[in-house]
């Protein structure tokens, strides 16, 4: 009776075995989590905060964003046969318009632009952007120039912003018909992820 037993079990066990292999299935869920938490310019994977150069430059309160606003106070905006400059180029690191830092684990390709302003061959708006030591990486502008810069992990890059309407190097003095308002862009473009730019890994 105890043989019997033992060979009655083998023989379920066989049938079992053959009937999961053979078997398929037809629908499936597979459910994971994911953390996309929406958080103020300051605080996101790419970092944008506001310096301390003034309060043309700040971290906006309703949007959270960071804003640039030269109509501060009871200005409508910026004096022409003027020059202002968010920051100083000599000491970049010590004073700036506002800064840019990588807080993801790892290091990316970043690309800056800016777009939408009035454009007449003569820069009257430069972001200049340095590195932790002071060193230039790579300057925008409203005339199309662009920078790009590969940003290590936890790496802070620091801009300054100078807004020429003639006073300066711009050989033409802008007036009110003018307007250098636009929106300045971050990308990030690793080869790695398909992009066009290397991030070195």
């Amino acid at each position: 009776m105890a043989k019997l037993l033992t060979l009655l079990m083998a023989s379920l066990l066989l049938v079992g075995t053959v009937s999961i292999g053979a078997s398929a299935f037809t629908a499936a869920t597979v459910e994971r989590s994911a953390s996309v938490d929406v958080v103020a310019d300051n605080e996101g994977l790419l970092a944008l905060t506001d310096g301390n150069s003034g309060n043309l430059v700040f971290q906006d309160g309703s949007t959270e964003q960071l804003g640039i606003d030269f109509t501060s106070g009871t200005a409508a905006g910026a004096n022409p046969n003027a020059t202002f400059e968010l920051g100083n180029p000599a000491a970049p690191t010590v004073s700036n318009a506002f800064t840019i830092e990588n807080q993801d684990a790892e290091q990316h390709q970043i690309n800056v632009e800016y777009t939408g302003a009035t454009t007449n061959s003569e820069e009257n708006l430069k972001f200049n952007i340095y590195d932790g030591t002071g060193a230039p990486v790579g300057t925008v502008t409203e005339e199309g120039t662009t920078a790009s810069f590969t940003a290590p992990a936890a790496e802070t890059f620091y801009t300054v912003v100078t807004v020429d309407t003639g006073g300066g190097s711009a050989a033409t003095d802008l007036t009110s018909a003018d307007d250098l308002s636009g929106t300045i862009s971050f990308t990030i473009d690793d080869v790695d992820e398909g992009g066009t730019n290397s991030d070195g890994n």
